[in-house]
């Protein structure tokens, strides 16, 4: 009857034990679930700069197809020029001048844009490395 008595005890012991096991084992589901969730909104916000990177990198590339037409075109006017009007050495640096000019501004806007790309994106491959030693 003893031997019963200590059993039961015993049992009843490791039910505690195995009660207190769960209760921890649901905090802890509780603070990995919560975990998750930061990194879900983690990842979002990784996605959303992605995306904008997306878009600055697709307005570059117009940019410089816009430069590399307007160059094209600049060199075909130029040798249109040169033959129909034979035009002065003078007037021809001055047209060459102006473009010179204009490409230099839009030169200096794509590297502010190429500058900003370059900090959003270290900045999103140190969030993606960080995301990377959470898992």
């Amino acid at each position: 009857m003893k031997t019963m008595q200590g059993d039961m005890k015993s049992m009843q012991g490791d039910m505690k034990t195995m009660q207190g096991d769960m209760k921890s084992m649901q905090g802890d589901m509780k603070s990995m679930q919560k975990e998750q969730k930061e990194t879900n909104q983690r990842l979002e916000r990784v996605e959303n700069k992605t995306d904008k990177n997306t878009l600055m990198l697709e307005d570059m590339n117009k940019k410089m197809n816009t430069i590399a037409e307007v160059y094209t075109s600049f060199g075909e006017q130029l040798d249109r020029e040169k033959v129909q009007d034979k035009r002065t050495l003078t007037d021809r640096l001055d047209t060459i001048e102006l473009a010179v000019t204009n490409t230099s501004s839009t030169v200096g806007d794509i590297k502010r844009d190429l500058s900003k790309m370059v900090r959003v994106t270290a900045d999103n491959w140190a969030d993606i490395a960080e995301l990377k030693s959470i898992k």
